[in-house]
């Protein structure tokens, strides 16, 4: 039987949207090395929940979508359990948790991870609807969070168009009522879930949901209370690091959200995974795990360069690349973005601090050789302009800004 719109429309935005009560984990052992997992059961109210922890030092909770389970992250898990302590779990109703009987709390159940497993504070990583979740979870237990990812993330608040509900009039009624025919879909013909080229991720994303396919089900996402507040208007109280991540081809829903978070979060960065649709992490794993990597060793810097200005962030720079010559504390594209700012407003001494440490984190980019050239040129250096745009054009020839910059130097020599 095809379900009533308004309980196809609640279903359909939890597959985006969806996602831990004070219990004792039934533990699995006690993880002693970073190839050892610890797994178990988390008693909440009215259920249980699956989790995996794995590696060492600093905790990350990593929240799954809204689609597939625990495993999504699992190729965060083979890259990073070698720097942090790595917390993963399955929402009600996914991969090996039961589904829920009864009402329950999103926001109460990832309480009930941390408590359970004695984390005082971690940071989450959060993928669509476990970016929302973790976004109602920083603003409940602030204390409690030290950074947030948000990847391909919703926030509650804010509504959906009809475009995301019907997937923009491809997902009907009729497919959504059969399970193999929503995974198909999902899989093979959605144009915004994986993008069409990622053909090994779809091959990994069916076999997950094969072997699970209680993730479809989301029926059961009517049991979760809504957060106890809209996040939405009050993203401006959350103080914590953010990253904002989204995979390019992903649905423009999804794409307003992460402009209105990344916006609402002071200082928080956006950055745009090309060659991906909504699941990041498993699309992309290499540029997204470094993306995250150079975000994570760089909100430092950041926090720095906000509260105590430019030479405080560079001299910051030089201490860690003097420990670690081969650290990345951030992009290309954040940091000579941040130093045209400062070359715009007038601060051209700033601008041009950022631009030098940018050449010295990214030597083989003509792109920041142009730029620190376009600083020296603005502060009267014309010979280091000079120097700094003969390299740019040295790593490209078809730098045309820098050829006719050179040209027009040159004569006036």
């Amino acid at each position: 039987m095809v379900r009533e719109r308004p309980i196809l429309i609640a279903v359909l935005a939890c597959l985006l949207t969806c996602a831990v009560s004070r219990g004792l984990a039934q533990s699995g052992g006690k993880v002693t090395d970073m190839s050892e997992v610890e797994s178990g059961y988390i008693e909440v109210t009215g259920g249980q929940l699956f989790y995996e922890k794995t590696g060492r030092g600093e905790p990350i909770v990593l929240i799954h979508d809204g689609l597939i389970h625990h495993e999504v992250w699992n190729h965060q898990i083979e890259s990073w359990a070698d720097r942090y302590t790595l917390i993963r779990y399955d929402r009600r109703g996914y991969g090996k948790s039961p589904a829920p009987t009864e009402e329950f709390s999103n926001g109460d159940d990832l309480l009930a991870v941390f408590d359970t497993l004695g984390i005082d504070s971690a940071m989450l990583v959060g993928m669509s609807a476990g970016g929302g979740l973790a976004i109602d979870f920083a603003l409940e237990h602030q204390n409690r969070v030290t950074r947030l990812i948000l990847v391909g993330a919703v926030v509650s608040g804010m509504p959906y168009t009809d475009h995301f509900l019907s997937r923009g009039g491809r997902l009907t009624a009729g497919i959504y009522s059969d399970p193999d025919s929503l995974l198909n879909y999902l899989i093979d013909s959605d144009p915004y879930e994986i993008y069409q080229e990622n053909t090994e991720a779809r091959a990994e994303a069916r076999a997950l949901l094969e072997r699970y396919p209680n993730n479809l089900d989301a029926a059961f996402s009517q049991l979760a209370r809504p957060p106890r507040r809209s996040a939405v208007a009050a993203l401006g109280e959350i103080d914590v690091p953010t990253q904002v991540i989204v995979g390019e081809y992903d649905i423009p829903d999804v794409h307003a959200h992460a402009g209105a978070i990344s916006t609402g979060i002071p200082g928080a960065e956006r950055i745009v995974l090309k060659n991906s649709g909504h699941l990041v992490p498993l699309e992309q794993p290499a540029a997204f795990n470094e993306a995250v990597m150079t975000f994570l060793s760089g909100t430092e810097f950041f926090h720095v360069l906000r509260q105590s200005g430019v030479p405080e962030a560079v001299a910051l720079f030089h201490e860690k690349r003097e420990r670690t010559p081969d650290a990345v504390l951030f992009s290309e594209a954040r940091l000579n973005q941040l130093g045209y700012q400062y070359l715009l407003s007038g601060n051209t001494e700033s601008a041009l601090q950022l631009f030098k440490i940018n050449v010295e984190t990214y030597p083989g980019s003509a792109n920041v050789y142009d730029s620190y050239a376009e600083a020296l040129l603005k502060s009267g250096d014309t010979s280091g302009a000079i120097v700094n745009y003969e390299k740019s054009l040295e790593l490209n020839p078809k730098n045309a800004n820098a050829t006719a910059v050179l040209e027009r130097l040159r004569g006036k020599q």
